[in-house]
């Protein structure tokens, strides 16, 4: 594992199906407390009716007794955990043992200490670890994972106190004293408290504000006022100081509490002011054969060193050079020669500490991600790189995209060369049919005719080598993902990979999209890069100093602030400049707000007038601050969860769709069809249509789960009838990768990190499948040759389509001439329903190049008056 230890998405803590005895284990436990809490704390029940304990409360072990009751575990672990607020609803443990799945414990034992929760284990592990969070992870009480080892004993117990991180093994020697959880400088002159109780008065009047490095510069406070706040664990203030503090004070300040150690004050929201902002900085170790500039940003650091290594085995450094500070908190250094390849790491003195680690703006890095490198990435460009150019795409719903996983997309491809397999070399390897049999790799995309390749994330992210990840928890943003490289020994060859595909998509006329995910990081704390470049600056947090979890992941990225918001658009523009990238996918686009999204708009679009953005209008449980609508007037697509849900139901469950069973919402797919103008779009450029994607069930998988009764005949026809829809829609048409030849994960819903045997590519599957790939690639023909289905002004579709009364089905027609189509008059039609439908065509002759089996742009046959429709088919007619 890279850089980890705090991040959600762990096959123990992530939300997946788990074996039946998992599911039954949080009953077993609950039912063990039910059977002990009767008369178990006699000793004890003073403290724990009251609420109230002291140094001397004595608190019996209980986890003997528990384990001596439950003989079908092996082994059991008690979590007792106190809160100096009391409020304990909601709150549980996340426990998962080594190796295993994870489980929320409610906490529903009550002692003398706090709550309890238990937890039995039907084998026993090696270890068990834990986090204590609120709800299903709207908040981490201590953000890192903690363990606790088996090793010694079957049963294990502990003792916790909110806002510290320490395991207690024996409650009667933890310090019961009020403790700081944070402090921060948010204005020129104004810090916010958080402590683990309430303040006595007495210690409210002592309380002192001094400078770490001169004793006698205290300075003085104005006022000490109790606030609230909903995410503290025990109470909050606001101290107002007399004078503003000086910039070269901001991270020198510390508070003091009678009775309680002097804790750093943080500089925190006081750094969004202009002056701590250099936002036209250029960052990084930007490298030419004559010299090196490397150039950082951290305003609460005193010195800043720059060191050198020779091998990632080195314990020490080879040379350490001393940066110099700038204006705005900006550090840097000129270091002559040619430096390319050569392994870096900064050192951030600041609050105390010295803080080694790689650098965030790094533009390559080791396979561990534990060193940044030197990359001059011109050198790194194949031949004729300048002269390839990018596919132009006239308007936004002109895209046709295919999402695929680089891995996934070639390492069962029997025809790709071994080598080159899971690598982004392989991505671009052509297999074309041959003796009637199917085309794979490049030669597939090119046989289905889209326009685009989605890929999920390349940007460097934490999973060791040939360790199968999605890759939705990003290290290093700026740096291509080593595991899919064609040699990961050689830290500037992922480089050079991504610039050969991406040349290589672009000579065969299709583009390339990043999926991108600047909503949180792989770590957080002493392991984070970024919280050790300006600690509690890049990623959001509560008033108390807690990570907000608006991402579901444990840290959301704090793009409201001014160089967060500069580094994400930086980042952005690199990709777009140096790997001439088309586009991006934004993950969980709803946790970032409308300004940045603004932001990263303005500059795509400046550098790349045709560039593709999209991102999910949603968030991983928090707040959502770019959601649907959000999006009107600017470039960012978002995508259509609205139609999607209309064809296929829900996501996982046994809920069916317009496509997928009888019945169905008609109105959400016929607002679908127009481009969700009269939804949530002012233009239908703004939504990405689709039906499946990565998460979830693929479509296939949906459709064995809804309909396993079904004929195989029948579940073609609602695959074929779902694909329809979406490429006939107004927007911008999205494909799951494999979708074309019905493909299946055997039922995973969450398949990031399953492995290859649920994940690849299975190509034989193509052959099986074979009338529905060719019916995807008809409709694909058909959309790209006729405008009429890609229209981009919502007046124009206001204009042109027209729904009919054709009861059982919907029908409608576009009128090409408004639409600037060469054909006069387009009629579709689709029949959600398991029986066939009569309809009646509008007056005249049709032609018809899309029924139940086959699709295109050249006539099958024509039809006039009533017209018959199967059952889950649709139906594609013009007239001249």
């Amino acid at each position: 594992m890279k850089y980890s230890t705090s991040w959600l998405w762990h096959p123990s803590r992530i939300r997946r199906p788990c074996g039946l005895i998992y599911l039954l284990l949080p009953c077993i436990s609950a039912l063990l407390i039910l059977a002990h809490v009767a008369g178990a704390f006699s000793d004890a029940s003073h403290a724990a009716s009251t609420g109230h304990w002291t140094q001397e409360t004595q608190f019996p072990r209980i986890a003997q007794s528990l384990k001596s009751k439950n003989t079908s575990a092996q082994a059991l672990l008690v979590v007792h955990y106190a809160r100096a607020d009391k409020k304990y609803d909601r709150w549980n443990a996340w426990c998962w043992p080594e190796g295993g799945e994870g489980a929320a414990y409610p906490f529903t034992g009550k002692d003398a200490f706090g709550r309890y929760a238990v937890i039995a284990f039907k084998q026993k592990p090696k270890s068990a670890g834990f986090i204590i969070r609120l709800g299903d992870w709207e908040q981490k009480d201590i953000d890192q994972d903690r363990t606790i080892s088996f090793d010694t004993s079957d049963t294990q117990e502990i003792w916790l106190v909110a806002g510290d991180e320490r395991v207690h093994t024996n409650p009667n020697e933890i310090d019961l004293s009020v403790r700081v959880l944070g402090a921060f400088l948010d204005t020129d002159n104004g810090i916010t408290l958080a402590t683990t109780a309430a303040l006595s008065k007495e210690q409210m009047q002592k309380v002192q504000v001094a400078h770490s490095e001169n004793e006698q510069n205290k300075p003085k406070i104005k006022s000490f006022v109790p606030i609230q706040a909903s995410l503290s664990s025990g109470a909050m203030y606001s101290v107002e100081l007399v004078k503003p503090v000086a910039d070269a004070d901001i991270a020198s300040l510390q508070i003091e509490i009678p009775g309680t150690k002097k804790q750093s004050i943080y500089a925190r929201k006081i750094l969004d002011q202009a002056r701590f902002t250099p936002l036209e900085a250029k960052l990084g170790a930007i490298c030419t054969p004559e010299k090196t500039v490397f150039q950082t940003w951290s305003p609460v650091s005193s010195d800043v060193q720059l060191l050198f290594y020779e091998s990632i085995d080195a314990k020490k450094s080879s040379r350490a050079l001393t940066l110099q500070r700038g204006e705005k908190g900006l550090w840097s250094i000129e270091v002559p020669g040619d430096l390319q390849g050569q392994l870096y790491r900064y050192v951030f003195h600041s609050y105390g500490q010295k803080r080694e680690v790689p650098d965030i703006h790094t533009f390559a890095a080791t396979a561990d991600s534990a060193f940044s490198i030197v990359a001059d990435v011109n050198r790194l460009n194949p031949k004729d790189w300048d002269t390839t150019a990018s596919p132009l795409l006239r308007q936004p719903t002109d895209e046709i995209i295919y999402e695929v996983h680089v891995r996934d997309f070639s390492v069962a491809d029997e025809s790709c060369p071994p080598k080159l397999r899971a690598t982004y070399a392989g991505l671009t390897h052509s297999n074309p049919a041959k003796n009637k049999g199917i085309s794979t790799g490049l030669s597939h995309l090119l046989d289905l005719g889209v326009t685009a390749v989605h890929l999920l994330p390349i940007q460097d992210f934490t999973a060791g080598a040939k360790e199968y990840n999605w890759g939705y928890w990003t290290a290093f943003f700026n740096v291509p993902e080593s595991n899919y490289a064609s040699d990961s020994k050689d830290h500037l060859q992922p480089i050079r990979d991504v610039k050969r595909m991406v040349q290589q998509l672009h000579a065969n006329q299709i583009r390339v999209i990043l999926d991108v995910v600047y909503n949180h990081t792989s770590s957080t704390g002493a392991s984070s890069p970024f919280d050790q470049t300006v600690p509690y600056y890049f990623h959001r947090s509560s008033d108390d100093g807690r990570l907000m979890n608006d991402t579901g992941v444990g840290n959301t990225i704090a793009d409201e602030r001014p160089m967060v918001r500069k580094y994400i658009v930086d980042s952005l523009a690199y990709w777009l400049n140096n790997f001439k990238v088309d586009g991006f996918r934004f993950d969980l686009v709803g946790t970032n707000y409308p300004e940045t999204v603004r932001a990263i708009c303005d500059r795509m679009v400046a550098m790349k007038p045709d560039v593709t953005l999209y991102g999910e209008p949603w968030t991983g449980g928090g707040a959502i601050h770019f959601g649907k609508g959000a999006q009107k007037g600017t470039r960012m697509a978002v995508f259509n969860d609205h139609i999607r849900n209309a064809i296929r139901g829900d996501l996982d469950g046994n809920t069916t769709g317009f496509a997928t069973g009888p019945g169905g919402d008609a109105t959400a797919i016929q607002r679908g069809v127009a481009g969700a103008i009269d939804d949530f779009t002012s233009e239908p450029t703004e939504t990405v249509n689709y039906v499946s994607a990565h998460d979830n069930l693929t479509l296939w998988d949906k459709l064995l789960k809804v309909a396993p009764k079904e004929s195989d005949s029948t579940r073609r026809a609602m695959q074929k009838l779902s694909l329809g829809i979406v490429l006939t829609s107004q927007g911008i048409a999205f494909l799951h990768g494999g979708c074309d030849f019905c493909r299946t994960k055997k039922g995973n819903h969450n398949s990031y990190n399953s492995g290859d045997e649920v994940n690849a590519f299975d190509w034989n599957r193509k052959l099986q499948y074979q009338d529905v790939f060719e019916y995807a690639r008809g409709l694909i023909t058909l959309r790209k040759a006729h405008p009429a289905f890609r229209m981009s002004d919502d007046e124009m579709v206001r204009k042109s389509i027209a729904f009919l009364d054709n009861a059982g089905v919907i029908s409608f027609t576009i009128n090409g001439a408004t639409a600037k189509d060469s054909w006069r008059m387009i009629f579709v039609a689709y029949n959600g329903e398991p029986k066939a439908q009569s309809i009646n065509l509008p007056a005249g002759t049709w032609s018809i190049v899309v029924d139940s089996k086959n699709s295109g742009v050249e006539t099958l046959r024509t039809a006039s008056g009533r017209l018959e429709i199967p059952p889950y088919s649709m139906i594609v007619a013009y007239t001249q």
